[in-house]
């Protein structure tokens, strides 16, 4: 079939129309550095957008979170007001630095199709001591955590984690989300539940420790040697036991989601 000449030239003039159109989003940066002391702790609390932790051998915490507009609704004008009026606040509290993404001021928009309010992604960077546990509490960002050696608990709606090189203790908890977390050095408990998302845990070949793992009516995976089958009437997998002799407890659970605990 012989096509119409005009037809490339036409895709090409709508993709340079479009593609401006999306990088002039509106966006703001966000940057501060504080001191953090031996003992005390990072704490982010955040909606959406990405979280991406590196660790070094100082002893303080920079943070660099970029505001970006989320188009799902209302006017360019509209857009700038929400990234103007989200505040991401960074401070010293309780023995920790806190960081957090704050939409509270923003205001509700009207059409004729109801009202609206799109809150804007924010996107952080953040460099703390690797010994300084760390705390996530999220609803549906991505989430990096790398070379962290303390304890991290993160609580994720439907984000998406990826964990490495991980020395500590872990908690996980999330409904609907992704995990994949690898720790090379297992120095604390481990607790990692969702209802029906998905979460990979890779620990050393010769790590002890005490597993308790139970799948209600999702899928249980344990690379380990572990005492394994059904749970009362049949319904549910479980895998327990002590492994290389015991050490640390290692708690799986999840209903309708799937586990899997590999040999890292």
């Amino acid at each position: 079939m012989r096509q119409h000449p005009a037809a490339p030239l036409a895709l090409c003039v709508l993709a340079a129309i479009a593609l401006p159109a999306a990088a002039s989003l509106p966006s703001r940066d966000v940057s501060t550095t504080l001191p953090l002391a031996a003992g005390e702790a990072v704490r982010v609390d955040t909606y959406k957008g990405s979280v991406k932790v590196t660790t070094w051998d100082r002893e303080e915490v920079a943070v660099e979170a970029r505001i970006e507009a989320d188009d799902s609704c209302g006017s360019a004008k509209d857009l700038a007001k929400w990234v103007d009026q989200t505040k991401v606040v960074i401070e010293k509290r309780g023995g920790a630095v806190s960081i957090k993404s704050d939409y509270d001021a923003l205001e509700e928009v009207s059409s004729w199709f109801g009202s609206c309010t799109s809150r804007p992604f924010v996107r952080y960077t953040i460099h703390m001591p690797k010994g300084a546990p760390l705390r996530i509490k999220d609803y549906k960002s991505d989430l990096i955590v790398k070379d962290l050696a303390a304890d991290l608990d993160v609580n994720t709606y439907k984000g998406h984690l990826d964990v490495t090189g991980l020395s500590g203790g872990l908690r996980i908890e999330t409904y609907k989300g992704e995990v994949n977390a690898g720790i090379v050095r297992l120095a604390g408990d481990v607790h990692a539940e969702t209802y029906k998302g998905s979460i990979v845990l890779r620990l050393p070949g010769a790590a002890g420790f005490e597993l308790s793992a139970e799948s209600g009516r999702g899928s249980l995976n344990v690379e380990f040697p572990a005492e394994t089958g059904r749970g009362s009437h049949r319904r549910g997998l479980y895998a327990s036991g002590a492994v290389n002799g015991g050490g640390p407890r290692v708690s799986l659970k999840t209903d309708k989601g799937s586990l899997a605990l590999r040999r890292g």
